[in-house]
Protein backbone atom coordinates (compact mmCIF):
# COMPACT_ATOMS: atom_id res chain seq x y z
CA UNK A 1 0.00 0.00 0.00
CA UNK A 2 1.61 3.22 -1.14
CA UNK A 3 2.09 6.41 0.84
CA UNK A 4 0.10 8.20 -1.84
CA UNK A 5 -2.93 6.04 -1.01
CA UNK A 6 -2.55 6.83 2.68
CA UNK A 7 -2.24 10.59 2.13
CA UNK A 8 -5.22 10.63 -0.26
CA UNK A 9 -7.38 8.72 2.21
CA UNK A 10 -6.28 10.84 5.16
CA UNK A 11 -6.94 14.09 3.29
CA UNK A 12 -10.45 12.92 2.42
CA UNK A 13 -11.14 11.83 5.99
CA UNK A 14 -9.87 15.10 7.51
CA UNK A 15 -12.05 17.07 5.09
CA UNK A 16 -15.03 15.04 6.25
CA UNK A 17 -14.23 15.68 9.91
CA UNK A 18 -13.98 19.46 9.45
CA UNK A 19 -17.22 19.66 7.44
CA UNK A 20 -19.07 17.50 9.97
CA UNK A 21 -17.96 19.57 12.95
CA UNK A 22 -19.37 22.70 11.30
CA UNK A 23 -22.59 20.94 10.25
CA UNK A 24 -23.15 19.35 13.65
CA UNK A 25 -23.01 22.69 15.46
CA UNK A 26 -25.18 24.34 12.81
CA UNK A 27 -27.86 21.61 12.77
CA UNK A 28 -28.14 21.19 16.52
CA UNK A 29 -28.54 24.96 16.94
CA UNK A 30 -31.12 25.01 14.14
CA UNK A 31 -32.98 22.08 15.69
CA UNK A 32 -33.22 23.60 19.16
CA UNK A 33 -34.01 27.12 17.93
CA UNK A 34 -36.63 25.89 15.45
CA UNK A 35 -38.02 23.23 17.84
CA UNK A 36 -37.55 20.46 15.25
CA UNK A 37 -37.18 16.86 16.46
CA UNK A 38 -36.09 15.77 12.98
CA UNK A 39 -33.39 18.46 12.78
CA UNK A 40 -32.02 17.53 16.21
CA UNK A 41 -31.91 13.90 15.02
CA UNK A 42 -30.08 15.16 11.95
CA UNK A 43 -27.52 16.87 14.18
CA UNK A 44 -26.95 13.68 16.16
CA UNK A 45 -26.29 11.87 12.89
CA UNK A 46 -23.63 14.43 11.93
CA UNK A 47 -22.03 14.14 15.37
CA UNK A 48 -21.66 10.39 14.85
CA UNK A 49 -20.03 11.14 11.49
CA UNK A 50 -17.21 12.96 13.28
CA UNK A 51 -16.44 9.88 15.37
CA UNK A 52 -16.68 7.39 12.51
CA UNK A 53 -14.58 9.51 10.16
CA UNK A 54 -11.87 9.72 12.82
CA UNK A 55 -11.93 5.92 13.13
CA UNK A 56 -11.69 5.57 9.35
CA UNK A 57 -8.72 7.95 9.16
CA UNK A 58 -6.89 5.94 11.83
CA UNK A 59 -7.71 2.62 10.14
CA UNK A 60 -6.24 3.84 6.83
CA UNK A 61 -3.04 4.76 8.69
CA UNK A 62 -2.86 1.28 10.26
CA UNK A 63 -3.73 -0.53 7.01
CA UNK A 64 -0.81 1.02 5.11
CA UNK A 65 1.77 -0.45 7.48
CA UNK A 66 3.96 -3.19 5.93
CA UNK A 67 3.99 -6.82 7.08
CA UNK A 68 5.77 -7.56 10.34
CA UNK A 69 6.52 -10.61 12.48
CA UNK A 70 3.22 -10.35 14.34
CA UNK A 71 1.17 -9.63 11.20
CA UNK A 72 2.92 -11.52 8.35
CA UNK A 73 -0.05 -10.98 6.02
CA UNK A 74 -0.18 -7.22 6.53
CA UNK A 75 -2.66 -4.88 8.21
CA UNK A 76 -5.26 -4.33 5.47
CA UNK A 77 -8.07 -5.81 7.56
CA UNK A 78 -7.89 -2.75 9.81
CA UNK A 79 -10.18 -1.08 7.28
CA UNK A 80 -12.72 -3.91 7.49
CA UNK A 81 -12.70 -3.58 11.27
CA UNK A 82 -13.24 0.17 10.94
CA UNK A 83 -16.14 -0.43 8.53
CA UNK A 84 -17.69 -2.67 11.19
CA UNK A 85 -17.42 0.15 13.73
CA UNK A 86 -19.02 2.57 11.27
CA UNK A 87 -21.92 0.14 10.87
CA UNK A 88 -22.23 0.01 14.66
CA UNK A 89 -22.42 3.80 14.91
CA UNK A 90 -25.04 3.85 12.17
CA UNK A 91 -27.04 1.29 14.13
CA UNK A 92 -26.78 3.41 17.29
CA UNK A 93 -27.75 6.57 15.40
CA UNK A 94 -30.75 4.91 13.79
CA UNK A 95 -32.03 3.50 17.08
CA UNK A 96 -31.51 6.81 18.90
CA UNK A 97 -33.29 8.83 16.23
CA UNK A 98 -36.19 6.38 16.06
CA UNK A 99 -36.57 6.18 19.84
CA UNK A 100 -36.61 9.95 20.36
CA UNK A 101 -39.15 10.42 17.57
CA UNK A 102 -41.44 7.71 18.97
CA UNK A 103 -41.23 9.26 22.43
CA UNK A 104 -42.26 12.63 20.99
CA UNK A 105 -45.33 11.04 19.40
CA UNK A 106 -46.29 8.95 22.45
CA UNK A 107 -45.92 11.87 24.87
CA UNK A 108 -47.60 14.22 22.39
CA UNK A 109 -44.62 16.52 22.81
CA UNK A 110 -44.82 17.87 19.27
CA UNK A 111 -44.13 21.45 18.28
CA UNK A 112 -44.42 23.07 14.87
CA UNK A 113 -40.81 23.66 13.76
CA UNK A 114 -39.61 27.09 12.69
CA UNK A 115 -38.70 28.02 9.13
CA UNK A 116 -34.98 28.06 10.00
CA UNK A 117 -35.10 24.25 10.11
CA UNK A 118 -36.10 24.22 6.43
CA UNK A 119 -33.09 26.29 5.38
CA UNK A 120 -30.78 24.15 7.50
CA UNK A 121 -32.12 20.94 5.94
CA UNK A 122 -31.64 22.20 2.37
CA UNK A 123 -28.08 23.33 3.09
CA UNK A 124 -27.24 20.01 4.75
CA UNK A 125 -28.58 17.95 1.84
CA UNK A 126 -26.39 19.83 -0.63
CA UNK A 127 -23.24 19.72 1.51
CA UNK A 128 -23.64 16.06 2.50
CA UNK A 129 -24.32 14.91 -1.05
CA UNK A 130 -21.16 16.67 -2.24
CA UNK A 131 -19.23 15.10 0.64
CA UNK A 132 -20.68 11.67 -0.19
CA UNK A 133 -19.54 11.76 -3.82
CA UNK A 134 -16.13 13.20 -2.93
CA UNK A 135 -15.54 10.44 -0.38
CA UNK A 136 -17.09 7.66 -2.47
CA UNK A 137 -15.03 8.46 -5.58
CA UNK A 138 -11.84 8.62 -3.49
CA UNK A 139 -12.73 5.31 -1.80
CA UNK A 140 -13.14 3.59 -5.18
CA UNK A 141 -9.90 5.12 -6.43
CA UNK A 142 -7.81 3.86 -3.52
CA UNK A 143 -9.96 0.74 -2.92
CA UNK A 144 -10.74 1.57 0.71
CA UNK A 145 -13.52 -0.41 2.39
CA UNK A 146 -13.54 1.85 5.44
CA UNK A 147 -13.68 5.05 3.39
CA UNK A 148 -16.49 3.65 1.26
CA UNK A 149 -18.43 2.77 4.42
CA UNK A 150 -17.91 6.31 5.64
CA UNK A 151 -19.19 7.67 2.33
CA UNK A 152 -22.42 5.75 2.84
CA UNK A 153 -22.59 7.20 6.33
CA UNK A 154 -22.54 10.65 4.73
CA UNK A 155 -25.31 9.53 2.36
CA UNK A 156 -27.36 8.41 5.38
CA UNK A 157 -26.95 11.92 6.77
CA UNK A 158 -28.20 13.37 3.48
CA UNK A 159 -31.22 11.04 3.67
CA UNK A 160 -31.82 12.16 7.23
CA UNK A 161 -31.89 15.74 6.00
CA UNK A 162 -34.31 14.87 3.18
CA UNK A 163 -36.62 13.35 5.77
CA UNK A 164 -36.16 16.42 7.93
CA UNK A 165 -37.04 18.72 5.04
CA UNK A 166 -40.23 16.79 4.24
CA UNK A 167 -41.22 16.50 7.89
CA UNK A 168 -40.62 20.15 8.72
CA UNK A 169 -42.43 21.34 5.58
CA UNK A 170 -45.44 19.12 6.32
CA UNK A 171 -45.48 20.20 9.97
CA UNK A 172 -45.54 23.86 8.97
CA UNK A 173 -48.43 23.12 6.60
CA UNK A 174 -50.53 21.90 9.51
CA UNK A 175 -49.35 18.34 10.13
CA UNK A 176 -47.08 18.62 13.21
CA UNK A 177 -46.77 14.84 13.61
CA UNK A 178 -45.01 14.71 10.23
CA UNK A 179 -41.78 15.95 11.82
CA UNK A 180 -41.23 12.96 14.17
CA UNK A 181 -42.70 10.54 11.60
CA UNK A 182 -40.08 11.72 9.09
CA UNK A 183 -37.42 11.08 11.74
CA UNK A 184 -38.71 7.50 12.22
CA UNK A 185 -38.65 6.78 8.48
CA UNK A 186 -35.12 8.16 8.28
CA UNK A 187 -34.10 5.96 11.22
CA UNK A 188 -35.33 2.87 9.36
CA UNK A 189 -33.29 3.83 6.28
CA UNK A 190 -30.19 4.29 8.44
CA UNK A 191 -30.71 0.89 10.12
CA UNK A 192 -30.96 -0.77 6.70
CA UNK A 193 -27.70 0.88 5.66
CA UNK A 194 -26.04 -0.22 8.91
CA UNK A 195 -27.02 -3.83 8.27
CA UNK A 196 -25.59 -3.80 4.74
CA UNK A 197 -22.28 -2.27 5.86
CA UNK A 198 -22.00 -4.68 8.80
CA UNK A 199 -22.67 -7.66 6.53
CA UNK A 200 -19.97 -6.54 4.08
CA UNK A 201 -17.34 -5.95 6.78
CA UNK A 202 -18.04 -9.34 8.38
CA UNK A 203 -17.78 -10.97 4.96
CA UNK A 204 -14.30 -9.48 4.49
CA UNK A 205 -13.17 -10.47 7.98
CA UNK A 206 -14.32 -14.05 7.29
CA UNK A 207 -12.03 -14.30 4.23
CA UNK A 208 -14.86 -14.38 1.71
CA UNK A 209 -14.11 -15.15 -1.91
CA UNK A 210 -13.94 -12.52 -4.62
CA UNK A 211 -17.14 -12.01 -6.68
CA UNK A 212 -17.81 -14.48 -9.51
CA UNK A 213 -16.99 -11.91 -12.20
CA UNK A 214 -13.59 -11.31 -10.61
CA UNK A 215 -12.96 -15.06 -10.37
CA UNK A 216 -13.79 -15.49 -14.06
CA UNK A 217 -11.37 -12.70 -14.97
CA UNK A 218 -8.60 -14.27 -12.88
CA UNK A 219 -9.28 -17.69 -14.38
CA UNK A 220 -9.10 -16.25 -17.90
CA UNK A 221 -5.73 -14.58 -17.22
CA UNK A 222 -4.26 -17.77 -15.73
CA UNK A 223 -5.46 -19.85 -18.68
CA UNK A 224 -3.84 -17.40 -21.10
CA UNK A 225 -0.37 -18.00 -19.64
CA UNK A 226 1.77 -20.09 -21.98
CA UNK A 227 2.14 -23.80 -21.05
CA UNK A 228 -0.71 -23.75 -18.52
CA UNK A 229 -2.81 -26.75 -19.61
CA UNK A 230 -5.64 -26.28 -17.14
CA UNK A 231 -6.75 -25.19 -13.67
CA UNK A 232 -7.51 -27.79 -11.01
CA UNK A 233 -8.49 -25.37 -8.27
CA UNK A 234 -8.85 -21.62 -7.83
CA UNK A 235 -9.48 -19.95 -4.47
CA UNK A 236 -9.43 -16.30 -3.45
CA UNK A 237 -9.91 -14.47 -0.18
CA UNK A 238 -10.59 -10.81 0.40
CA UNK A 239 -8.08 -9.21 2.77
CA UNK A 240 -9.23 -5.65 3.45
CA UNK A 241 -8.76 -3.82 0.16
CA UNK A 242 -6.48 -6.54 -1.23
CA UNK A 243 -6.91 -10.08 -2.54
CA UNK A 244 -5.02 -13.34 -2.01
CA UNK A 245 -5.12 -16.02 -4.71
CA UNK A 246 -4.43 -19.76 -4.37
CA UNK A 247 -4.40 -21.76 -7.61
CA UNK A 248 -3.52 -25.30 -8.69
CA UNK A 249 -2.44 -25.29 -12.33
CA UNK A 250 -1.89 -28.25 -14.65
CA UNK A 251 1.30 -28.49 -16.73
CA UNK A 252 2.88 -31.04 -19.05
CA UNK A 253 4.04 -34.00 -16.95
CA UNK A 254 7.21 -34.42 -19.03
CA UNK A 255 8.76 -31.04 -18.20
CA UNK A 256 11.37 -30.51 -15.48
CA UNK A 257 10.65 -29.24 -11.98
CA UNK A 258 12.53 -26.06 -12.87
CA UNK A 259 10.34 -25.49 -15.93
CA UNK A 260 7.21 -26.03 -13.84
CA UNK A 261 8.52 -23.51 -11.33
CA UNK A 262 9.06 -20.96 -14.11
CA UNK A 263 5.47 -21.41 -15.32
CA UNK A 264 4.19 -20.90 -11.76
CA UNK A 265 6.21 -17.68 -11.46
CA UNK A 266 4.82 -16.50 -14.79
CA UNK A 267 1.26 -17.08 -13.53
CA UNK A 268 2.00 -15.16 -10.34
CA UNK A 269 3.68 -12.22 -12.08
CA UNK A 270 0.99 -11.99 -14.76
CA UNK A 271 -1.83 -11.89 -12.20
CA UNK A 272 -0.12 -9.21 -10.11
CA UNK A 273 0.53 -7.18 -13.24
CA UNK A 274 -3.08 -7.42 -14.45
CA UNK A 275 -4.77 -6.85 -11.08
CA UNK A 276 -3.46 -4.10 -8.81
CA UNK A 277 -5.53 -5.37 -5.86
CA UNK A 278 -3.91 -8.84 -5.81
CA UNK A 279 -1.39 -8.85 -2.97
CA UNK A 280 -0.02 -12.37 -3.31
CA UNK A 281 -0.50 -15.51 -5.38
CA UNK A 282 0.24 -19.07 -4.26
CA UNK A 283 0.65 -21.39 -7.25
CA UNK A 284 0.74 -25.19 -6.94
CA UNK A 285 1.82 -27.16 -10.00
CA UNK A 286 0.12 -30.48 -10.88
CA UNK A 287 1.39 -32.76 -13.67
CA UNK A 288 -1.02 -33.50 -16.50
CA UNK A 289 -1.72 -37.23 -16.10
CA UNK A 290 -4.14 -38.99 -18.46
CA UNK A 291 -4.43 -41.96 -16.09
CA UNK A 292 -6.16 -39.81 -13.46
CA UNK A 293 -9.76 -38.60 -13.59
CA UNK A 294 -8.64 -34.97 -13.41
CA UNK A 295 -11.17 -32.68 -15.07
CA UNK A 296 -8.40 -30.49 -16.44
CA UNK A 297 -6.78 -33.56 -18.03
CA UNK A 298 -9.82 -34.98 -19.84
CA UNK A 299 -8.25 -33.81 -23.11
CA UNK A 300 -4.73 -34.46 -21.92
CA UNK A 301 -3.86 -36.53 -24.98
CA UNK A 302 -4.36 -33.46 -27.13
CA UNK A 303 -1.61 -31.42 -25.58
CA UNK A 304 0.52 -33.43 -23.17
CA UNK A 305 1.36 -36.62 -25.00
Amino acid sequence: MSNNRFHTGRRTAVTGIIVNIILTIFKLLAGFLAHSTAMIADGIESASDIITTSIVAYSIKIAQKPEDQKHPYGHEKAESIAAKFVAGFLLFSGLTIGWNAMQAIIQNNIETPGVFALYAAVLTIVVKEILFWYTFITAKKIKSTALKANAWHFRSDALTSVGTLIGVAAARLGYPAADPIAAIITALLILRMAYRLYEKSISELMDSSAPKQKLDEIRHVISSVENVKGIDSLKTRIHGNMLYVDVDIVVDSTISVSAGHDIANEVKNTLKLKFSDIKDVMVHVNPCNPDKSNVACQNCDKHCL
